[in-house]
């Protein structure tokens, strides 16, 4: 098996089996790699099992030592300098020695909300600590839209939010720090990405908003989602506007509103039939779901 087979089935089957991933990543990744661009690839799937998904920091941070030390790694690279947030990330989430005084004012950021995912099923009020701090810090910051850090904190709060939205209830924490990822996520997707990154975060919103029980919020933001789409000249991808009729179906769904309902089911099969065929078959348990509700 090559490094990206190996990188890609990692990422396909690490929530579904993370001990087994974990086990593989020690037992098979170091021996893939080739060349320094591969790890970073490998230590961020390794400080997510080990750390968001099992919450082993000790063995994330082994992990990211042992690679460390490989003669691929160049001291002070880019290869080390993402070794080092990832290892400063366990550390804090471990409790052990903090280290982000002595990193940039970037790296500071992304170590603070990388800890803060992989806390917050775990410890949720010390993680929405954390990414309050990580909020705070690019505040003061004053760093260039274009920084590493605005991305980082992009995803981090898609992340965040997706995972606290599926949980069946939520403490008011979990509340708490599921509106403010999604929040946040919107916020620096507007600085880091386009209008396609943009409409996503404003689909997170709607879904967020709804599992929150704010309907009207969850239907403003289904509705901006839709309004970025419209935008879009020539029309946007039939994906985008298959899950953006289906996030104000879902919402409507919810508030009861049968017409609301019966109209985006109909824009949502017609984006349906305009898929490619590749995206058919996963796109179809989202269009049942909303179908079965009717």
């Amino acid at each position: 098996m090559d490094f990206d087979t190996f990188i890609n089935q990692g990422w396909d089957e690490h929530v579904s089996d993370s001990p087994g991933v974990a086990a593989r990543l020690q037992a098979r990744g170091p021996a893939l790699l080739t060349q320094e661009s591969q790890i970073v690839p490998l230590a961020h799937l390794a400080h997510h099992v080990f750390g968001e998904h099992l919450g082993r920091w000790q063995d994330g941070l082994q992990f990211a030592q042992q690679l460390a030390k490989l003669p691929l790694c160049t001291p002070g690279g880019a290869a080390a300098q993402g070794l080092h947030r990832f290892m400063a990330s366990l550390q804090l989430c471990a409790g052990g020695p903090d280290e982000r005084a002595a990193l940039s004012a970037s790296d500071r950021i992304r170590v603070t909300a990388m800890a803060a995912a992989s806390l917050a099923e775990r410890d949720t009020p010390r993680a929405l600590t954390l990414f309050e701090e990580a909020l705070t810090q690019v505040d003061t910051a004053a760093l260039q839209g274009t920084d590493p850090c605005t991305r980082a904190l992009a995803v981090t709060g898609n992340n965040l939010a997706s995972t606290l939205e599926e949980k069946p209830q939520r403490t008011a924490d979990e509340r708490r720090l599921m509106i403010l990822a999604a929040t946040t996520a919107r916020r620096f997707w507007a600085l880091a990405g386009g209008w396609l990154e943009t409409e996503r975060a404003e689909y997170r919103l709607a879904m967020t908003w709804l599992q929150a029980g704010d309907i009207p919020r969850a239907r403003q933001h289904a509705q901006n989602c839709l309004g970025i789409i419209a935008a879009q000249v020539p029309s946007a991808p039939a994906l985008e506007r298959f899950f953006a009729w289906e996030g104000l179906g879902t919402v409507e769904r919810a508030a009861g509103n049968a017409t609301g309902l019966a109209q985006a089911l109909a824009q949502t099969e017609a984006a349906f039939a305009a898929l490619d065929e590749a995206d058919l078959g996963w796109c179809q348990a989202s269009l049942d779901k909303l179908k079965a509700k009717v």
